[in-house]
């Protein structure tokens, strides 16, 4: 049966064949309820891609996402990647659980229920808020408060830089940063607002802002997010601590801001050293190809304003490709994801979408080889969560498909009163 490969191009699927592929699903072929499943659809794991997974609630967005990380641990390429998922609604943790109450539909797959050794990770400050609540995880993480710029302290803080806390803040960093270069913490920063000459009231409502932000959990004397691009590793990094904050999701964008930034600047520095080895005739990986897949991903990269991650993410989409990190951005409403981002998706796999807005935005990612319009194509699918259309903008194709079922426990499914 011939099998479809996205993200591929011909001079790779003639040398490589599937290696290096992993399971999207099968093609569905017919509209509706006659659709059925034909032939595998496979994507590329070997090369960068920035791929969009977009979908209204219970369409299987967030399911997919975790399909795509289970196909990046199982591939035979596996130790030349690694995995980084950023959770920001705490449900990936499940992942070290197989997928028992989907054994029937595996088997029909040709799968089993299967475990995944993930390495979960949350804040430092937070662990007890996650043993009171028995929920697992691997390690903590922490990020130096010296790394961050007073741009992105303003942001993470909800400051206005031009305000008067604003201008203090930056005063403070750049003072520290000359003086004690990295190497200060979040006491230094309120120790050192005190000692330029603003009114009481802005250097105490900067004070309770920097309070708070000690409190968050997540700074420590070094950084540790360098160990979540170990090879062949799956990273979870859980920020969920966060929903209940009013700075929430200024913290998580802190958080892959940051992390965006480290991994981009190891991936080109070791792109160097593999470009060096190529001329000499040596074939080495230095650094696994970093995959980070991102739910939510408008909230970190918003089509209107500014995170702390915007900047970092947008390098990774517009560079990615040359030093070898791919991109994985899931959301709801890809009308609310940057423009920027969403015109450089090589690969789109779209669930059912209702809103006008969010139609419009996909149509014109890839409208040039589109035979009928976005709408048309996710009609005409069958109305089942897990049914999907995918763009391919490297064969200019569009395939409707149905994604494979996980192999792991998916815990983002919609809770019921039911008592089974």
């Amino acid at each position: 049966m011939p099998k479809i490969i996205v993200g591929r191009d011909s001079e790779d699927v003639e040398k490589h064949g599937l290696d290096g592929t992993g399971l999207l699903g099968k093609h569905l072929v017919g509209e509706k309820e006659e659709a059925h499943m034909a032939n595998p659809v496979y994507i590329d794991l070997a090369r960068p891609h920035v791929m969009g997974i977009f979908g209204k609630r219970g369409t299987g967005k967030s399911y997919s996402m975790g399909t795509i990380a289970e196909e990046l641990h199982d591939s035979e390429i596996s130790d030349n990647l690694s995995t980084i998922i950023i959770d920001s609604m705490g449900v990936y943790w499940s992942m070290e659980r197989p997928n028992e109450r989907a054994a029937g539909i595996l088997e029909d797959w040709g799968f089993k229920p299967e475990s995944y050794d993930a390495n979960i990770y949350i804040p430092a400050g937070k662990e007890s808020e996650f043993s009171k609540k028995d929920i697992p995880y691997t390690d903590t993480f922490t990020i130096n408060p010296g790394e961050l710029s007073s741009e992105e302290w303003c942001m993470a803080l909800q400051i206005d830089r031009n305000s008067d806390m604003g201008v203090l803040l930056d005063r403070t960093i750049t003072k520290l940063k000359e003086t004690a270069d990295e190497n200060y913490r979040v006491r230094h920063i309120r120790k050192g607002i005190e000692k330029f000459d603003f009114n009481n009231s802005t250097v105490r409502g900067l004070d309770n802002r920097l309070k708070n932000a000690d409190e968050w959990g997540v700074f420590g004397k070094e950084s540790s997010l360098e160990g979540l691009t170990d090879r062949g590793e799956m990273s979870i990094i859980d920020m969920s601590v966060f929903g209940e904050m009013s700075a929430g999701w200024s913290v998580r964008a802190l958080v892959v801001g940051l992390l965006c930034k480290r991994i981009l600047r190891e991936r080109m520095d070791a792109r160097r050293i593999e470009e060096i080895d190529e001329m000499q005739g040596l074939q080495k990986n230095e650094m696994p190809i970093t995959w980070m897949l991102i739910d939510e991903a408008h909230q970190f990269l918003p089509s209107d304003g500014k995170t702390p991650a915007t900047d970092p993410l947008l390098q990774w989409v517009k560079v990615g490709r040359e030093p070898g990190v791919s991109l994985v951005l899931a959301t709801q409403q890809p009308a609310k994801l940057h423009p920027n981002a969403l015109s450089q998706c090589d690969l789109v796999l779209s669930h059912r979408l209702t809103a006008k807005q969010d139609m419009e935005s996909l149509s014109e990612i890839m409208q040039t080889y589109m035979r009928k319009g976005i709408k048309q194509y996710i009609d005409g699918l069958p109305d089942e969560p897990g049914t999907g259309i995918v763009l391919d903008d490297n064969s200019e194709r569009i395939f409707p498909l149905k994604t494979r079922p996980r192999k792991s426990w998916h815990a983002g499914g919609t809770p019921d009163a039911f008592n089974d």
